[in-house]
């Protein structure tokens, strides 16, 4: 089975060398020894970010329940920000309770790392909520990155300097050999060579081919740094801004070799940057363009320029490159990096393209490559983010060339068509990937779900596969709130939202405002004359039906929602779930011949487009079924390939429930040692993505009873045993075992 680690933590791989902070690492991981939270501050561009992942990549052994990045530089809405820590954990939301409440609760017995970074400009949020998580959650860890303290009595602060600045005779040992290695992202300039005094020209060293979608291995660290940080000499700390300049001209420059007379022109460079690091790494991604002493010939006569001959503050020196870089880019780089800025979190290539292209910006593609190759964008899994700084002096120049009104509308566009594009291709075999490119595009799905947008109501409605199919209940309901307060009676998208609305409040246990939001949209559609609309709101009346145990009605419903969906000609995954839904009412009547006759059919509607979530749902009550039939196999199979893709999907609750149904049919079969096992990963899987309890009325018999036959075949000593080997093993062991 694939390992799919998506419970251990989300700490991304290291793209350039890290340099230098030895010592502020240390002090870091001794303060997280000592204190609950520690908040890393120090101006923009110093590293703070890089300091906080670095210390708690060596912290991860410590930390059973994983070490957690939640990037905040691009989340604006505080109220947002529990729903946001929750979605990085993979924590379900799932009832009715607040968010903060529900990870609170989470986090409650947990051993993790936590780090919030960029908390800055959501202050007062951050520091409410992470009082909470330090009052419930005692082994749970805070690191916060932020220009300024959270304010709260628990909190260490740890103040992140620049690098000190080399000195006017810089250290041989940097005048003589290659600079030191680091991967070269793909298309970084190494075709071009640089020109003039104090540099030469070597070709790089070819490396083995990278095997089609494997990521490309990080570099070893250099055998002289030990695993645990140390206290560095002063002369190494007073390098440290010229060993990163040399390491990113690497990346630029692939090749380069600096001679003393480059080095000290290398050396002024960081000098006049004052060693902050943001600054330096743009310096040094300019070397594929220019050589290095025209390059600090030029960045000498930028800063006169502007600030004469006095020296630039430190709080202002990042943004002093960031103009300086913004100077040499050509102008369609600039025009961008500026319309780039409308992006609040990662984006892709397509998505650039859709918002930022026109006949003034015809290769957007290449000149993503050309910003990445300088350090202006940020290369991550799936493509691109702007640091936050450089965003935000793209979006003053965006303001400049008076652009911000039509690219906020084009983003708002480009978010709703992806939406759209989803919700159509959701009925089909591109599901994973729908959900990760869902996942990926969250931070900017947020900034377009405005009520204040024209585009809300739509958007928000046609979002229901990420709040109901993706399990983010509690967030869909907060958007979709706000859009139906805003809403005009006379929107076409409000049938939609309504019934997306009254699903997700099913689905938290809120059966009577579910019900009449469903109402309310089957009225309105059939006003309309929207018969897809009418549809799925018939299909949530029926689900409220089988919720409330009005069993009798649940498949008239689903015979008018069949209808309403010929009448419309539309293909929806919500037919399938309709039948899952009927399926579940027979079968608790059981009348089990029935649901396997409807769930045969669900297969087949399901498989003709490639279909799984709706059929892993089938598939779960097709188990339960078959069961009660005495068809063992069958049940067994069922279960399994329901577990499957649960567990691809990242559906938690789908993981736990297939994993106990396994559980419950060993037992049928009489093997007590596999019933403990599984129970015993069962309790683990519930706790660990926070579900404890869940269904615990409706579901508790079978496993009551499983247990109860388990016991009597291996005795109470044995079970326990066995039980215990099945809790301690991690979820992907568990779910390995459970689908074998």
């Amino acid at each position: 089975m694939e390992q799919i680690r998506w419970w251990r933590g989300n700490l991304p791989a290291e793209t350039n060398g890290f340099i230098g902070r030895g010592s502020e690492v240390r002090r870091l991981l001794e303060s997280l020894d000592g204190t609950p939270l520690t908040t890393v501050t120090g101006v923009g561009g110093v590293g703070k970010s890089r300091l906080a992942v670095r210390a708690a990549r060596e912290r991860q052994e410590h930390h059973p329940d994983g070490t957690w990045l939640v990037e905040l530089s691009g989340e604006r809405n505080g109220d947002l920000l529990a729903h946001t820590v929750a979605a990085v954990l993979g924590l379900p939301e799932r009832s009715a309770r607040s968010q903060t409440g529900t990870l609170v609760e989470f986090l409650a017995g947990r051993r993790l790392l936590l780090i919030l970074d960029a908390c800055e400009h959501l202050l007062p949020a951050c520091r409410d909520l992470v009082a909470e998580i330090l009052a419930a959650a005692p082994g749970v860890r805070i690191v916060a990155t932020s220009r300024r303290p959270l304010g709260l009595p628990q909190e260490a602060l740890l103040s992140v300097e620049p690098f000190a600045a080399p000195g006017a005779g810089p250290s041989a040992r940097w005048t003589e050999g290659p600079a030191p290695e680091g991967p070269a992202p793909e298309g970084s300039g190494a075709e071009r060579t640089p020109e003039g005094a104090g540099t030469e020209r070597r070709e790089p060293e070819k490396e083995p081919p990278q095997e089609p979608g494997k990521p490309q291995e990080e570099p070893e660290e250099p055998p002289q740094e030990p695993e645990e940080p140390q206290e560095e000499p002063e002369e190494s700390r007073e390098d440290d801004a010229l060993r990163l300049f040399l390491d990113r001209a690497g990346i630029a420059a692939p090749g380069l070799e600096t001679t003393r007379a480059g080095t000290v022109a290398a050396a002024r460079i960081c000098r006049r940057l004052d060693g902050v690091p943001l600054a330096v790494e743009l310096a040094a991604g300019w070397l594929g363009s220019l050589p290095v002493e025209r390059l600090a010939d030029h960045l000498d006569a930028h800063f006169e320029i502007l600030h004469g001959r006095a020296r630039v503050p430190r709080q202002r020196i990042a943004r002093a490159a960031i103009g300086w870089s913004h100077e040499l880019c050509a102008p369609r780089e600039r025009l961008l990096w500026a319309r780039l800025s409308v992006f609040a979190g990662a984006f892709d290539t397509a998505a650039a393209e859709w918002v930022c292209g026109d006949e003034h910006l015809d290769d957007v593609p290449g000149l993503l490559a050309s910003l990445a190759e300088r350090f202006l964008l940020v290369r991550v899994p799936g493509g691109y983010r702007l640091p936050a700084t450089v965003r935000e002096y793209g979006r003053e120049r965006l303001a400049l060339l008076g652009e911000e009104a039509r690219l906020a509308q084009r983003h708002r566009y480009h978010y709703l068509d992806l939406a759209r594009r989803a919700e159509a291709d959701w009925y089909g075999p591109g599901q994973e990937e729908w959900a990760a490119r869902l996942a990926f595009s969250m931070t900017d799905l947020r900034l377009a779900l405005d009520p204040a947008s024209p585009t809300s109501v739509e958007l928000a409605g046609t979002l229901w596969i990420l709040w109901f199919c993706l399990g983010r209940l509690n967030e869909g309901r907060y958007h979709m709130t706000r859009a139906i307060e805003a809403a005009p009676v006379t929107d076409p998208g409000l049938p939609r939202l309504l019934w997306a609305d009254g699903c997700v409040a099913i689905a938290r246990g809120e059966l009577e405002l579910g019900r009449r939001r469903a109402e309310a949209a089957l009225s309105a559609a059939l006003d309309w004359g929207d018969y897809a609309a009418a549809g799925h709101a018939q299909l949530r009346l029926a689900s409220s039906s089988l919720c409330s145990g009005a069993l009798e009605d649940v498949e008239p419903c689903v015979e008018l929602v069949r209808e309403y969906f010929r009448r419309a000609e539309a293909a929806t995954v919500s037919e399938p779930l309709a039948l899952v839904t009927a399926a579940m009412a027979v079968t608790w009547r059981g009348e089990f011949d029935r649901a396997v006759a409807v769930l045969k059919e669900v297969q087949r509607l399901c498989d003709a487009r490639g279909e799984r979530w709706a059929r892993a749902c089938g598939d779960y009550v097709l188990s339960i079924a078959q069961l009660g039939l005495g068809r063992v196999a069958e049940a067994a199979e069922a279960a399994r390939q329901s577990l499957d893709v649960k567990w691809r999907l990242r559906d938690a609750t789908g993981v736990a429930l297939a994993v106990d149904q396994l559980a419950v049919i060993a037992a049928v079969e009489g093997d007590g040692r596999r019933t403990a096992r599984l129970q015993g990963a069962g309790v683990r899987l519930w706790a660990t993505f926070g579900l404890t309890g869940f269904g615990s009325e409706g579901m508790s018999e079978p496993r009551t009873v499983a247990e109860r036959t388990a016991r009597q075949l291996l005795g109470d000593e044995t079970y326990d045993a066995v039980f215990a080997e099945g809790y301690e093993a991690d979820p992907d062991a568990a779910v390995a075992y459970a689908l074998h």
